[in-house]
């Protein structure tokens, strides 16, 4: 089959664009509005949700307009705020993130909601008086300082978006999440959504490594900058 978006039909009784690009992280992110002395604590599951480069960590998430064409309390707190939270979305806490998803009024706290703990962010612009609500039970979260938000104009309200980039300034792992000094998705088992009421679990990975690949490409694909270096200066010699 062939369609063009906005343009042709696909015919079919759900769009298919939803089920193509699967699974997506989940972005779980978490605010709090500006009013520090009555804050408004905020969380909300975001299916269009990456990482962007690693050094330093950037991440983004993309927030669509509310049916009444509002933008998202999520994006309000992060620009008013400068700052926001992500926590890892698990098969645990699956229900409290379906929970959060809710449209809900203005100043509803999801958390109470879904009745999930929280703790605080320490590492983030005014967290002395106004510090970000976080997952207490998620097993990793990042802090994040808010770096810039593109606007993507939509042909329907639903359909313009904001894309939230942030710069990872701390990141928390349970201890319990690690094995052989590796973070190990199948012990915290994220979640990832697929097309339309579906999800996806990770309960087991497998290993591949690019052929031929020299110390540097690898160590990048580690994430260790220490090892990219020493690894140029390896090849040097």
């Amino acid at each position: 089959m062939l369609y063009l978006p906005g343009k042709t039909p696909h015919n079919l009784p759900f769009d298919p664009f939803k089920a193509c690009v699967v699974p997506r992280p989940i972005g779980w992110i978490s605010t709090t509005s500006s009013d520090s002395s009555d804050p408004k604590h905020n969380l909300a599951p975001f299916s269009q949700f990456n990482n962007l480069t690693f050094d330093p960590p950037y991440v983004m998430f993309a927030a669509n307009q509310t049916p009444t064409s509002t933008r998202k309390d999520t994006v309000i707190n992060v620009e008013a705020t400068g700052k926001f939270v992500w926590n890892l979305a698990t098969y645990d806490l699956r229900e409290a993130v379906n929970i959060t998803a809710q449209q809900v009024p203005h100043g509803v706290d999801e958390f109470a909601l879904a009745s999930l703990a929280k703790e605080f962010s320490a590492h983030l612009p005014g967290d002395g008086t106004n510090p970000v609500p976080m997952v207490k039970d998620s097993p990793v979260k990042f802090e994040c300082v808010h770096h810039s938000t593109l606007r993507l104009p939509g042909a329907s309200e639903l359909g313009t978006v904001d894309v939230v980039i942030g710069r990872v300034v701390a990141v928390h792992i349970s201890d319990w999440a690690l094995t052989g000094g590796r973070l190990d998705v199948r012990k915290t088992k994220p979640i990832a959504r697929c097309g339309y009421y579906e999800y996806a679990v990770v309960e087991e990975t497998f290993k591949m490594v690019i052929p031929g690949a020299d110390g540097v490409t690898l160590a990048g694909l580690e994430g260790s900058m220490d090892k990219v270096k020493v690894a140029k200066v390896k090849a040097k010699l």
